[in-house]
């Protein structure tokens, strides 16, 4: 009977947990990897930006200019979209050092801060499983003017990210990720985001770019 009554009472907290989206949305840009990788296979060790569509749209050419690395995002993409295809995304190229910028769009699709925080706890062990060495660079989730409304989830996730960095020598939290697009009282400065008011604009990515360089092996 009291095994009865706790299942019961679980099952409003079991209800929250939203489900993950189909990643096979994502088909087409993963085979696009995987026809990139194989006319012209990248070499292991090197550096890899991972994540959602602010990883996408990063032109890494023009921002990091001399940079060998991958860029490995797909836009709309959640955690655990990254971790459903993280073999074929991260993992084969055993990297040294990971830009990972992810959550937000798992946030405004309803999942909870905490479910966000598992899937990120997995994305983090697979890597590490496989490339102990690596270095994890993890960009607070972006508060943006389209959505105003999970601002406090947002808020929320990201000191769960930071948390973990501080946990882990091999994890950089960069808190400028946020910060630098809010101004004094708190409200998004538009000028670093784009018509739709959620991507960013060359404003924007010039943040990342102060932000990231000291983060990055010279080039």
């Amino acid at each position: 009977m009291k095994r009865l009554l706790f299942l019961f009472l679980s099952l409003p907290f079991l209800a929250l947990a939203a489900p993950d989206l189909d990643p096979a949305r994502f088909a087409k840009e993963i085979d696009a990897f995987d026809a990139a990788d194989a006319k012209a296979p990248p070499e292991k060790g090197g550096i890899v930006f991972t994540g959602s569509s602010s990883i996408r749209m990063l032109d890494l050419k023009k921002v990091f200019p001399g940079l060998k690395a991958l860029n490995r995002g797909f836009g709309g993409s959640h955690t655990s979209d990254l971790n459903h295809y993280l073999d074929r995304c991260l993992l084969r190229y055993e990297p040294s050092l990971v830009v990972f910028y992810c959550g937000g769009n798992d946030l405004w699709d309803k999942k909870s801060p905490e479910q966000v925080e598992e899937d990120f706890s997995e994305f983090r062990r697979r890597l590490f499983e496989r490339s102990p060495e690596a270095k994890l660079i993890v960009m607070a989730v972006r508060p943006s003017p389209a959505r105003v409304s999970i601002r406090d989830k947002e808020a929320d996730l990201n000191a769960r990210l930071k948390k973990a960095a501080e946990a882990d020598k091999r994890i950089v939290y960069v808190a400028g990720s946020c910060d630098r697009f809010l101004d004094k009282t708190g409200e998004t400065i538009r000028e670093r985001f784009v018509e739709d008011g959620l991507h960013m604009s060359d404003a924007g990515y010039a943040i990342w770019k102060e932000l990231l360089t000291p983060l990055l092996p010279k080039h």
